[in-house]
């Protein structure tokens, strides 16, 4: 079962050539997909449970503008034990402009952990064909460039670690880009970050491909890491 909704684009959620930024687009996905999740559960009982993001896979093959009228939908494409997979399409005038796969993890709340799905919450989510297939990726492990990051009060959401859509703020300013010049982005939350004042942000640049990640100043915890694509 998919679920869409309109939105006319906000300057505020633009960056300074007027587009909407990586931070804010994966922002609207992620309350899309939360809205379909709302519906689906409406008659069950999740009050002890959260969903959080795995990773994302976006390609950009046109960026929204600022007071762009978007069309964004979401598609439930896969549902097991620990993971939920989703498809989103965003368009333009008709035109499909935005696609992406997000992997989503189920979690208990007090315990902040991950958790089995039950079998009625599976049934719940129908499938819907693939419109958009996650592609494969490898990662480096060695890189050329290295930076501080503090991490802010204001960083720090509702489940008292660094917000998800936040990372790409770390992520941008790291690596210099615009998402003009974006052509795909990947992302994989492997730790949260928590209780953490400063971390690391690592990156390496060749060709048109960006190489990242984000750990940790004490134990070399992995928090995040993945690749990005540019048009040139």
């Amino acid at each position: 079962m998919s679920y869409s909704k309109k939105i006319k684009v906000p300057y505020m959620l633009c960056d300074r050539y007027k587009n909407l930024s990586i931070r804010n687009l994966i922002s609207i996905m992620a309350d899309i997909s939360l809205n379909h999740s709302y519906i689906l559960e409406k008659d069950m009982d999740m009050a002890k449970y959260r969903w959080i993001v795995y990773s994302w896979d976006v390609e950009i093959i046109n960026a929204i503008r600022e007071n762009d009228q978007i069309q964004v939908s979401t598609h439930v494409v896969g549902m097991n034990k620990f993971y939920a997979h989703r498809n989103f399409s965003i368009k333009r005038d008709g035109e499909i402009i935005v696609k992406a796969y997000g992997v989503f993890l189920l979690v208990d709340i007090d315990r902040m952990r991950p958790v089995k799905m039950m079998p009625e919450l599976i049934e719940t989510y129908k499938r819907d064909e693939k419109i958009y297939e996650k592609p494969s990726i490898t990662y480096i492990k060695d890189f050329d460039e290295s930076k501080e990051i503090i991490v802010r009060y204001t960083d720090i959401d509702s489940n008292f670690h660094v917000n998800n859509a936040v990372y790409f703020d770390y992520i941008n300013d790291l690596c210099k880009f615009d998402i003009k010049d974006i052509k795909f982005f990947n992302i994989v939350y492997k730790n949260e970050i928590r209780n953490k004042k400063v971390i690391i942000g690592e990156y390496k640049k060749f060709n048109r491909e960006i190489d990242y990640r984000l750990r940790s100043t004490e134990d070399n915890t992995i928090y995040s890491y993945g690749k990005i694509v540019k048009n040139v």
